[in-house]
């Protein structure tokens, strides 16, 4: 029994140092977000919809890479428990000429197709303007932000959370810095308004670039430059074949989980204006709970994958069931924040106006239930990710968000007009969905075994 405890607590104890700045990583960029949409706020609600109008193409079109992010996350992680550095060095090595080469083209088709993208995704007349200029921009230097990720995801599945941590945090201060400056003109910066906040995403995405291709230099990483050349690891076919299906499949579930998103904010672009800006809103704060169970999901792709890699399935269960009761903890936290001060929340973004905070009120009771379903959710997904069963997510996912979902929805709006309560409601459903299938398939045990 003593034995017992004592490895329970080791296993809590690096499922803590592991997930911990995985965790900060990902809720830095949320609150990035969040304070990006606070700031763009005092320009009006046209301008906060309209760069919540690009959110969606932007990640439709980011989906492949982080189909990659996975796949060369899992990947190292089980190299690692397989002690195979050669092999993780040469797979991450692949990837990242495909991500470059990939970036260039998709950024010069986004710039030029970027009023059509905007229109598609549901911009309107208010609206259109606007988002195509700032979908131009940050999609225009979006090769430093794609760059950027690749390399922590790789550096995250070999344990090594803290550089991707450290990165954001410099990043996302830059973001934050320079929107102040420019957004409304500080410190002798001109007022750019929607083009301010393009150009500090930017800024932050290059810094976050210096420093990812610097930590490839360090001699702590497991994926390392003087590796690579001393070793004379080269790109190669055989790490084609191990990359290549294990991307192709995070890449379907992305897309298709990503057109279900497209469509269901198309479809709630549509409600008005004022009920938008106040569901971006809350989709920010969703996404913060959303970053949480991101960086645990993290975790628990480097924890588990390694875990499997040297074929211990026992103790991959206990990272997975510990990274379960950390979810479960900050999650329910939350929920019981954006009860307690969701008038303070929407009154912050948009002051004294009694619509808005009508709307907040929806969105807190909503958020109150799905912020712990999304968490465990994301966890049990990351856990089946790691163990290989990817054929699995990619039919969850699907079914949750681009059938449900949008099906859910439709019914909402067209036949019952429930307007921005019809939009949460098939949120919820849409999660509940998945946390079954997920938690179900991880139960059940049919992902032990699998080859990755």
């Amino acid at each position: 029994m003593p034995e017992t405890v004592l490895n329970e607590r080791s296993i809590r104890r690096e499922t803590f140092e592991i997930a911990w700045p995985s965790v900060v990583e990902s809720v830095l960029v949320a609150l990035t977000g969040m304070v990006d949409t606070y700031m763009v706020a005092g320009l009006g609600k046209a301008s906060v919809a309209a760069i919540g109008v690009t959110n969606q193409p932007k990640y439709f079109v980011f989906t492949t890479f982080f189909a990659l992010n996975v796949a060369i996350s899992s990947l190292v992680a089980r190299r690692v428990g397989e002690k195979k550095r050669y092999e993780a060095n040469g797979v991450f090595l692949t990837g990242f000429y495909f991500v470059v080469g990939l970036a260039i083209v998709l950024s010069i088709l986004c710039v030029a197709a970027a009023e059509p993208f905007m229109r598609l995704c549901g911009a309107n007349a208010e609206t259109i303007s606007l988002s195509v200029l700032y979908f131009r921009i940050v999609m225009g230097f979006s090769i430093f932000q794609l760059v950027s990720i690749y390399i922590n995801a790789a550096q995250r599945g070999s344990g090594n959370t803290k550089i991707a941590m450290t990165t954001n945090v410099v990043s996302n201060a830059v973001n934050i810095f320079l929107n102040y400056c420019l957004i409304q003109g500080h410190f002798g910066f001109p007022a750019l308004g929607v083009v301010g906040a393009a150009i500090a995403t930017v800024a932050g995405t290059v810094v976050a670039c210096i420093m990812s291709v610097a930590s490839l230099f360090r001699n702590k990483s497991f994926v390392q430059i003087p590796f690579i050349k001393a070793n004379n690891v080269k790109p190669e076919s055989k790490y084609v074949k191990e990359l290549g299906p294990v991307a192709g499949t995070f890449l379907g579930e992305n897309l298709l989980t990503r057109l279900g998103m497209m469509i269901t904010s198309a479809m709630t672009a549509r409600i008005g204006t004022a009920p938008y800006a106040a569901h971006l809103v809350g989709m920010t704060f969703m996404n913060l709970g959303f970053a949480f169970g991101d960086g645990l999901q993290a975790a628990a792709i480097a924890l588990v994958g390694r875990s499997l890699g040297e074929n211990d399935i026992p103790k991959a269960k206990k990272y997975a069931w510990t990274e379960q009761g950390f979810g479960l903890a900050i999650s329910v936290f939350f929920s019981i924040g954006m009860l307690l001060f969701y008038k303070q929340i929407f009154n912050a973004y948009f002051p004294n106006d009694p619509e808005m905070l009508g709307y907040g009120r929806i969105i807190s009771l909503f958020f109150a239930v799905i912020m712990p379903i999304q968490v465990s959710k994301i966890i049990f997904n990351g856990t089946l990710r790691a163990a290989g069963d990817i054929r699995f997510t990619l039919l969850g996912s699907t079914f949750g968000v681009t059938i449900v979902q949008p099906a859910l929805l439709s019914v909402c709006q067209y036949v019952f007009a429930l307007g921005l309560t019809g939009v949460w409601l098939s949120i919820l459903v849409s999660q509940a969905v998945q946390l079954v299938l997920f938690g179900g398939r991880f139960i059940s045990g049919k992902w032990e075994g699998k080859k990755l």
